[in-house]
Parts: structure tokens; sequence; C-alpha cells
């Protein structure tokens, strides 16, 4: 049987350096900032990366050269120890090819990325994005404020305190995805050089009032972990968006900004950037 544990630094050489998925939960950033939320456990064999969440009792796709092997290799460890074999966010290209192999694929629309063009986002040009240029023309009228890179200890506790106060008080419940949220955040701050990340806060008249967390992994791909602002401040989403791409992802090809996991308002706000493309995720059973 596959033998699985929790990871750490250590482990941080086995997921991929470049973007070999467009998917976010497959590099190491994914199983520090999340990995406790959901219960990551991992294990290594000659043939495959396995990925095991607890919370949910399913696998991710192995990250492997060989998926048929790897898959094989996959079900019978389930044979033996009696876990469930089901594996969730397999992007479409390995869905396809796992169809091919006999297994059965459902889409999970709840859990599809969020891709766009950096350029886009940087330049928001044409009609379709008329009303984000809209947004932050009316916040630069309106407010003083600056912006710089989010780097020292002392400005990432203030952006943590910004998020477990103001940011906590615009939702309209403290669910449990909530706080495992501000638990990932916390996280992701304590593992700030660990992980390589970059980030920028905008201030208001000297008020913290928004705050972006993200990482480039090559010239393909970046990923946006958190964006948090104070919704008050009419535009600041549309402002820090922008001015964060500008800064760090002007050249990058595309920006993952992850799925909307099924909340209407966080839905339109991703479509209303109009994505290029959406990583979509399968679940995965033997049929």
């Amino acid at each position: 049987m596959l033998e699985f544990y929790k990871p750490s630094e250590k482990d941080r050489d086995l997921f991929p350096t470049e973007s070999k998925y467009l998917a976010y939960e497959y590099y190491y950033s994914y199983s520090v900032i999340w990995g406790e939320a959901i219960g990551l456990t991992i294990c290594k064999t000659d043939t495959a990366l396995y990925m095991h969440l607890a919370t949910d009792d399913v696998f991710l796709l192995p990250i492997t050269d060989d998926l048929p092997k790897a898959m094989a290799e996959l079900e019978e460890h389930c044979k033996k120890s009696g876990q469930r074999f089901q594996l969730e966010c397999v992007p479409a290209e390995q869905a396809q090819e796992l169809e091919k192999l006999g297994y059965s694929s459902v889409h999970v629309r709840d859990l599809d990325d969020y891709l766009y063009e950096s350029q886009k986002l940087i330049k928001l040009r044409g009609r379709k994005l008329q009303s984000k240029r809209n947004h932050i023309s009316q916040f630069e009228r309106k407010y003083t404020y600056s912006v710089r890179p989010l780097r020292t200890e002392e400005e990432r506790g203030e952006c943590y305190r910004m998020a477990s106060t103001t940011w906590l008080e615009n939702q309209d419940e403290i669910s449990e995805e909530i706080k495992a949220e501000l638990g990932a955040l916390k996280r992701t701050f304590d593992n700030w050089d660990n992980l390589g990340l970059v980030g920028i806060l905008i201030c208001v008249d000297h008020t913290l009032t928004a705050f972006t967390v993200g990482e480039i992994i090559d010239d393909k791909l970046a990923i946006v972990h958190f964006e948090k602002a104070d919704t008050s401040y009419a535009g600041i989403y549309s402002v820090v968006n922008q001015l964060f791409c500008s800064m760090y992802l002007s050249d990058v090809q595309y920006i993952n900004r992850q799925e909307d996991a099924g909340v209407p308002g966080l839905r339109k706000a991703k479509l209303s950037y109009k994505p290029d493309l959406m990583v979509e995720k399968y679940r995965i059973t033997r049929q």
C-alpha cells in the first residue's frame, strides 16, 4: 500500500516547478496554504506523486509521466486499504486521457479555474471592460491613495489584521469556508519567503484599503492566491487587480484567479473580466 504523510519543506521538489498544469492545485504552494484546511497528505513512489484530501476523501490527479501506471498503482492501493477511489480537480486534458483508459468523468463547474491574459487585466481595453476602466477612474478622482510592494513582516501582519476585521465584517456570514480562508491566509504570510510570493498593498489616506498576494510559476502562469479589499471604497477591487498585474505580472501569459466555488457573486465578478480560458476540472471514478 501507499504510505501517505503530511508534506513539508523537504518535499518542495516533488511538485512541478514549471507550468505543467494550469490548475493551481498542483503546485507546492497549494500544499502549504491549504494543506491544513483540507487534510492534505502525499505519497511519492517511482511512478508518481499522489495527493489525498482527507476532508472530502478524494485524490487529486497523480503528478506523473506515466498516467496509466500511476492510476493502476492508485487503484491497487485503494483496493488494499479500503480507501474510496475518486479523483477531483482533474484538468480536461488528463480527464480525456483517463476516459480512454476506461474511467468515468464528470465536469464540476464550481471548481473550474478562471485564466486571463495578463495584458487584458493590465490594459482593460475594449467595450466589454469599459466598466472596469470607469471604476478605476472614479476611484482615482475620489481618493488620495498610495501603492507599494508587500514585503515586510509588519506589512503582512497589517494585511492579516485588515482581513480578519474590515474584510470579515463585509461578509454576509462567517462560514466555515471563511474561517478556513483566514487560516490559509495566515499560513501564507507565515511562509512568505519559503513560497517566494509577491504582493502589493493600497492605502487611502494612510489607511490600508486592499492587498493582493500572488505567485509567479514561470513566464506562462501566475496564480493570484488572495485579494482582499474594503468595499466601502468604490472601485477598489478593480484598482488593486490592475495595479498588481501591472507591477508584477506583465511578462506572464496567463493569470489564474482560481475558481468561484459556486458562489453567485464571485462567479459574476470573475466572469465580468471576460476570462480568456477556463481550466475545466473533472471528477474521476471507475466505471
